[in-house]
């Protein structure tokens, strides 16, 4: 179990390694905490923006904003003591907007894949009798995620390509022995856009702009 472990933070550094590497799409980078209950655990991934909206408006209630629309690919891991490694993959799409001021508020929803590596040895009988250890031991999950979260963007006013976030999330696994099986995940992290450099200050009347 020990080395599973070593291989899943592994191939997450290299995830967020590979993602230094900026592209023509922009991507987004992340990387976070995770928290399931009080499990702990870690996510990488990267979002591709396919919408941006600047909205500027007079009305002092109603102060500039942006809208941003992304899809999100992310490599997710938690391990529960005596229990289970889980290793996930999920597609979100994700709304967000971002406020003047630098405070985001967003909402994502998408499906995935769920691996799960048992945390005891595991054994298996067999007609004659036989017994014999199954290695890397667990269950195959299809998967729906929905979150919804808050940050602050540091690109708004300090001119720094980062945003830190809080989000909660809730994991939807199945078939879990022949039900439906709900975690809550709590995630804390920093996402990192390379590109970010589109932040103005101006106010004045209502202007709408299409990016990709």
């Amino acid at each position: 179990m020990l080395k599973i472990r070593i291989s899943i933070l592994a191939l997450l550094c290299s995830v967020l390694c590979q993602a230094q590497i900026d592209s023509a799409f922009h991507f987004t980078y992340k990387f976070s905490y995770v928290s399931s209950i009080i499990y702990p655990g870690l996510s990488t991934g990267a979002e591709i923006p396919l919408l941006h909206i600047n909205k500027e408006l007079l009305k002092k209630s109603k102060p500039w904003y942006f809208k941003e629309r992304f899809i999100t690919g992310n490599l997710n891991w938690y391990h529960h003591p005596g229990f289970h490694d889980n290793l996930y993959i999920t597609a979100e799409w994700v709304l967000r907007r971002t406020r003047y001021r630098g405070f985001i508020s967003e909402f994502s929803l998408g499906p995935g894949f769920s691996r799960t590596f048992l945390g005891g040895t595991t054994y298996k009988v067999n007609d004659n009798g036989d017994v014999s250890v199954i290695k890397l031991a667990g269950y195959n999950y299809a998967m729906i995620t929905i979150g919804g979260g808050v940050g602050y963007d540091f690109s708004m006013h300090k001119n720094l390509p980062f945003s830190s976030f809080a989000k909660m999330n809730l994991i939807t696994m199945f078939p879990y022995n022949s039900t439906i099986y709900f975690r809550p995940v709590l995630e804390l992290g920093l996402r990192y856009s390379p590109y970010k450099s589109r932040h103005r200050t101006v106010k004045g009347p209502l202007t709408t702009l299409n990016q990709k």
